[in-house]
């Protein structure tokens, strides 16, 4: 037996309506998801969650001026004058950038701490070795790695020899296997 025509309309406007509220939500839903991503996007850029990069905590203290070495690890990386505390990458952003430095030896941990500091606990190279170099003397490390420029050599024992030029900037290893 059919439906009659009323019950046909009635079944095709409970559909029309159905639709008609999962649009609206799905409308709901977007406009929802739409705010939440400005919302984060004006507090990551606000003062509240900001660090200025100079503000970063170094443990232990480096062997140059915290300054100095703060101001180079932001140069040699890109990194901007202020970081946003909400940045989901920040840890690992500033784990490789310190790494980079060429006092660095290693990163430990980074901690990003409330309400706002960061801290970086790092393992710097300690300069083993004074290698004569252009009527001056480089510092090196255990590895032979170049230190820069700045590394004091006083006190260092001083490589006694002939020794090829470094390979590469500060942070490398020197290159000459008898250094």
């Amino acid at each position: 037996m059919g439906l009659s025509f009323a019950d046909q309309t009635g079944r095709r406007g409970s559909a029309l309506r159905a639709c008609i509220v999962a649009a609206g939500l799905g409308l709901a839903l977007a406009a929802l998801v739409a705010v939440a991503k400005t919302t984060r996007e004006s507090l990551r850029q606000g003062e509240r969650f900001a660090l200025r990069f100079t503000e970063i905590d170094c443990q232990p203290l480096p062997p140059l001026p915290r300054d100095e070495l703060l101001a180079e690890v932001q140069y040699l990386s890109g990194l901007p004058d202020r970081l946003s505390l909400l940045d989901e990458d920040l840890a690992q952003r500033l784990a490789d950038a310190f790494a980079r430095h060429p006092c660095v030896m290693r990163v430990e941990r980074v901690e990003i701490v409330r309400p706002r500091q960061v801290r970086v606990w790092l393992e710097y190279r300690k300069p083993v070795l004074a290698v004569p170099l252009d009527g001056g003397l480089r510092a090196v490390d255990r590895d032979g790695v170049l230190l820069p420029i700045t590394t004091a050599t006083d006190g260092l024992p001083v490589f006694r020899g002939r020794a090829q030029p470094p390979a590469g900037p500060a942070g490398t290893r020197w290159g000459d296997p008898a250094v």
